[in-house]
């Protein structure tokens, strides 16, 4: 399991094991960053805008590296 810490280091590495659980953290990122907006916690949005943004950076990788993978298999 991964852990959320390592989701604002900038060389954080993953793999396609763990895109379900990247996909739910988004998810749960999302919903925290409503809230925050939603309570005036302009400077808890804004920490994680930038989790979403590595969140973002790393599903987008693991799915081209699926690809790639998948493409050079056939």
């Amino acid at each position: 399991m991964f852990r959320e810490a390592c989701l604002t280091c900038p060389v954080f590495i993953t793999g396609p094991e763990f895109l379900p659980e990247l996909r739910e953290q988004r998810h749960r990122t999302l919903s925290l960053i409503d809230t925050a907006e939603g309570n005036g916690q302009a400077r808890v949005a804004e920490m994680n805008r930038q989790v979403l943004g590595n969140l973002d950076r790393m599903i987008s990788e693991v799915e081209k590296d699926e690809q790639t993978g998948a493409a050079d298999a056939g």
